[in-house]
């Protein structure tokens, strides 16, 4: 296929997160059709803490990079106080109190500085709408997984048409803030 494509790290693998078969993971793909249309790959993170997340990505970033890959660094709860490193797009983790209170605010914070943003675990038509309203470029999910391909696909193709239609405001007229995840 000639489509876009990113890879997760996995960190939340039931089976637990294992580095070594990540990097052997990027390696099989380290071709260059398909890094031609690699849209990020996440450097690995810690489930829920931004700053052991932020230390691992500074662990693991340089090796990755030399790769060639877009690297993405994932959001975790605590980020809001957290700088972005230099990275390619944010990707909102976390848990969802936390990314429902400081999500927006901090897609907003990636998008003005020039990142691509990327949130992951949208598995329903609550959360399309959300970020209907948010600086979001792309997002994934397990949907599809739990529901079947055709009748996934058909039923995430309604939630964005839902999210796509005209609204009394949009994104540009909202300016993220931040919430108390109490």
């Amino acid at each position: 296929s000639q489509r876009p494509w990113a890879s997760d790290c996995d960190a939340l693998s039931k089976h637990g997160f294992h580095y070594d078969e990540f990097v052997e993971h990027l390696r099989r793909v380290h071709d260059p059709e398909l890094m031609e249309r690699c849209r990020f790959v996440v450097v690995p993170d810690v489930p829920g803490c931004g700053r052991s997340t932020l230390a691992a990505f500074h662990a693991a970033a340089p090796d990755l990079a030399e790769l060639g890959f877009p690297l993405a660094y994932c959001l975790q709860d605590g980020a809001e106080d957290l700088e972005l490193p230099p990275c390619d797009v944010a990707f909102l983790g976390g848990s969802d109190d936390w990314r429902e209170a400081m999500g927006a605010a901090l897609l907003e914070r990636a998008a003005n500085e020039g990142l691509g943003t990327h949130v992951g675990r949208v598995n329903s038509a609550r959360r399309v709408r959300h970020l209907s309203f948010c600086h979001c470029d792309s997002v994934d999910g397990t949907y599809v997984g739990f529901r079947g391909v055709e009748r996934g696909a058909r039923e995430i193709g309604s939630w964005l048409r839902g999210a796509a239609d005209e609204k009394l405001l949009g994104a540009s007229d909202l300016r993220a803030m931040t919430l108390d995840p109490a």
